[in-house]
């Protein structure tokens, strides 16, 4: 094969495996044939996690304990508690969008983020309709479905396999 040739081949798998259109180890196996052994990547890829990003991560991680603790084991005035949901809501969003533009196979993010939307929207529910189930199972199935859709976008078998079994028990609970 002439050099050329082999520079272009190599060129576009590193361009695949940097935008993450294959992954990294069959675009390893590639660029090892190609270039018989040799280092084939111009560029480094991306999949490097940056200092900020761990930052992040445990904040975001901090972030859902503190719901979980603030929510269940204490009793907080209404306000505060809507200020706490609303203030934790839309941190988690925005770190996790800043985290996906990053690092997108990062999932520890999301699934924190959306952790604290369920917690949010159940604590919301509970505190808006309470006696009211039917206003808890329909809040429930919606967080399931924006998980199964993210799952769907994203290709993440993680949100998935919550969305589907969040799905499944919701429905065994409503008719059981």
């Amino acid at each position: 094969m002439d050099e050329q040739r082999r520079k272009i081949i190599t060129s576009e798998i590193n361009y695949w495996k940097q935008n993450r259109m294959l992954p990294e180890h069959y675009c390893n196996f590639l660029l090892n044939l190609y270039t018989e052994g040799g280092s084939g990547q111009a560029e480094p890829t991306s999949t490097r996690f940056f200092p900020l990003s761990k930052l992040l991560t445990l904040f975001m991680l901090g972030l859902l304990s503190l719901s979980i603790f603030l929510f269940y084991f204490t009793e907080l005035s209404l306000i505060l508690q809507t200020a706490l949901m609303i203030i934790f809501g839309i941190s988690s969003l925005i770190t996790a969008g800043y985290l996906i533009s990053k690092s997108f196979f990062e999932v520890i993010p999301l699934l924190a983020s959306a952790l604290v939307l369920l917690l949010n929207t159940v604590n919301a529910s509970e505190i808006l309709f309470p006696d009211k189930a039917y206003v808890l199972f329909f809040v429930t199935a919606v967080n399931c479905l924006l998980w199964l859709a993210a799952g769907m976008k994203w290709n993440l078998v993680s949100f998935k396999i919550s969305g589907i079994a969040g799905l499944i028990i919701l429905f065994i609970t409503i008719f059981i």
